[in-house]
């Protein structure tokens, strides 16, 4: 995984994007999308991912946030957290869908762990989005995951350590 020292045009590029959107207030509690700090910390990992890959412009599409240079969609994941992440921790997509998986039209899943504070991130990898579902391990909502328990949606998760590197 690569360490990566988040820097104020990282934050201030997230908080203006923020200020852009219209929160709905009235979702379900499967639709987390809508939770201001989740979406706060999207912007941040897609800003991060724009530099590390010199990446111009974003797309931001319901299906995919940015595309490559080689013209490929990548869905950035991106996840706070209080320390850095183990090579064993979970990379988690998750699904509105009650019954099955939601899969999003992009090529490439790219995972993010940012401190809570914000100010250190860590690029874990990336994965194609159709081999994430077959090689990962499905989760359905209301399990009890030993350490914690997927009460929002269906999740497929994958291991850090099975992550390509960049």
């Amino acid at each position: 995984m690569i360490e990566y020292i988040i820097k104020d045009h990282i934050i201030d590029y997230a908080y203006k994007k923020l200020d852009t959107i219209k929160l709905k207030t009235n979702l379900n509690v499967s639709q987390f999308g809508s939770e201001k700090k989740r979406i706060l910390e999207g912007y941040i990992g897609e800003r991060i991912i724009m530099d590390f890959l010199k990446i111009k412009n974003n797309i931001d599409e319901y299906d995919y946030d940015l595309l490559s240079n080689k013209g490929k969609r990548l869905e950035i994941k991106t996840v706070s957290c209080k320390f850095k992440p183990k090579e064993d921790y979970l990379c988690t997509v998750n699904s509105y869908k009650e019954n099955g998986v939601h899969k999003q039209k992009a090529d490439y899943y790219v995972f993010l762990r940012i401190l809570n504070d914000y100010t250190l991130a860590w690029i874990l990898g990336w994965y194609p989005c159709i081999d994430f579902f077959k090689d990962g391990l499905f989760i359905q909502k209301g399990k009890d995951f030993g350490k914690f328990k997927f009460i929002k949606a269906n999740a497929t998760v994958l291991e850090i350590n099975k992550l390509n590197k960049f």
